[in-house]
């Protein structure tokens, strides 16, 4: 039934996957930077925390570009943003992207149009990884600065599961990414 190479082969890969769920795990773990070093802020659609980080980082700097992708369409910015507070100018609704990699390419496209050096990404602490990925790969000379959302521990037992399993297609995604580049 199985042999000795088999078996080896099977285990091995075990062990590794057991060894990249536990660092998607710790990673997790990590806390956001303490200082803002960036004008330019990308936040994904997702939970409204997300967007409500990437205000609170904009009402610091009176200079700070937002960029929202993902944005379902026929959304409008007055649904999104409701602090009056903010400069419209300032913000941008991307709608394409309906994907995490769709998501990257979109903010690929806005940033080298506006020729940003760098920029603070904000997203999930759950998603974060799989974000940098993508987002590193699709923009190697560009500085990405994460900004981590902790997660709700109410979260269903196989979702970390599903998220790192999603994580490690994300690898493969990226070679779709050196192909458009």
């Amino acid at each position: 039934m199985f042999n000795l190479k088999s078996i080896i082969s099977i285990s091995i890969a075990f062990i590794l996957y057991i060894i990249s769920f536990l660092d998607f795990i710790k990673d997790l773990e990590k806390e956001n930077i303490n200082s803002i070093d960036s004008n330019t802020i990308v936040v994904l659609t997702g939970n409204t925390g997300r967007l409500n980080a990437a205000i609170d980082l904009m009402l610091l700097n009176t200079d700070t570009r937002l960029f929202i992708t993902g944005v379902a369409r026929g959304v409008r910015y007055s649904e999104i943003i409701k602090n009056k507070k903010i400069d419209k100018a300032r913000i941008i609704l991307g709608y394409k992207a309906q994907s995490t990699l769709g998501n990257a390419i979109e903010t690929k496209i806005w940033i080298q149009k506006n020729n940003f050096k760098d920029f603070i990404l904000i997203t999930d602490d759950w998603h974060m990884q799989r974000s940098l990925v993508l987002f590193k790969n699709s923009m190697p000379n560009i500085k990405i600065i994460p900004y981590r959302l902790k997660s709700n521990s109410n979260l269903r037992k196989n979702f970390y599961f599903e998220e790192h399993l999603k994580y490690l297609i994300s690898h493969i995604q990226v070679i779709y990414l050196w192909i458009i580049n």
